[in-house]
């Protein structure tokens, strides 16, 4: 038979001194406890870059684009099947390349920054990389031929009457080069509505000589002949045009005028 619980004989033996302590000791494990979570809370509670400085990457500073209002570019024919008839193997490509030489060394030596295009460009590249110069003038030079004739002679030089500055120039280097050849010349042409590549596509003052006749043989000698006289004519026209260049009034574009795009230059 089970002994009854005495409750009051319990109550009475018990030893309320290790009960104390074991309740103390509780209490401050609760305590510590508490404080631990309490503590994690907060670190967690911190962003993760508190000390990290972060610096935002710097722009590199934008570079200004070159003032070209001064500049030349030069654009010699590259037209390497156009045979000199003095010779027979002199082409309009040597020609105009070594009178462009000239030229651009003529500018240079007056402190005149001076581009041109290189030896196998096409048209097209030649008025793309002149657009994107934006220079102040740009001059193509080239030798004419007769066609069927084959009695042509004299200067003569092309313009846009749609880009402001193009007849100014074309008149100042026509001027000086036609005071210098032996023949008639030919005069100054609008050429904005026909078939020249490098006058219809052209964003800038431009101009295209063509300095004599190449298929007559005694005018093909003079042109190769008088290469140096023709250098400082051309030379002397262009910044002729420069010296006056600012005071051209603004000219209104033809909003009729269709760009031409052809491929290839057009012979003489």
């Amino acid at each position: 038979m089970s002994k009854k619980l005495d409750w009051v004989d319990l109550y009475a033996r018990a030893r309320w001194d290790r009960l104390a302590g074991a309740a103390v000791v509780l209490v401050l494990l609760i305590i510590v406890i508490v404080a631990m979570c309490g503590a994690c809370g907060k670190k967690d509670d911190v962003p993760a870059n508190t000390n990290v400085q972060t610096t935002l990457p710097t722009q590199p500073a934008t570079e200004a684009e070159p003032d070209n209002s001064r500049a030349v570019y030069l654009s010699p024919s590259t037209q390497y099947d156009n045979l000199y008839a003095c010779d027979n193997k002199t082409s309009e490509k040597d020609a105009m390349i070594d009178l462009a030489n000239r030229v651009k060394a003529l500018l240079e030596a007056d402190g005149y920054t001076v581009y041109m295009c290189g030896p196998e460009y096409s048209v097209k590249t030649k008025v793309d990389e002149g657009n994107t110069l934006r220079c102040g003038a740009y001059v193509a030079l080239h030798s004419n031929s007769g066609g069927e004739s084959g009695n042509g002679q004299g200067t003569e030089c092309f313009y846009n009457s749609n880009v402001t500055g193009s007849r100014e120039l074309a008149e100042c280097v026509y001027n000086k080069m036609a005071a210098l050849t032996p023949t008639e010349d030919r005069g100054l042409k609008d050429e904005t509505h026909r078939d020249l590549y490098e006058i219809t596509n052209n964003e800038t003052a431009c101009c295209l000589l063509e300095v004599e006749f190449h298929d007559i043989s005694n005018l093909a000698q003079w042109i190769l002949d008088n290469q140096d006289a023709s250098a400082k004519a051309i030379a002397d026209g262009i910044k002729a045009y420069l010296s006056i260049a600012p005071s051209i009034p603004e000219q209104a574009t033809d909003p009729t005028h269709e760009t031409m795009a052809w491929n290839s230059e057009i012979e003489h």
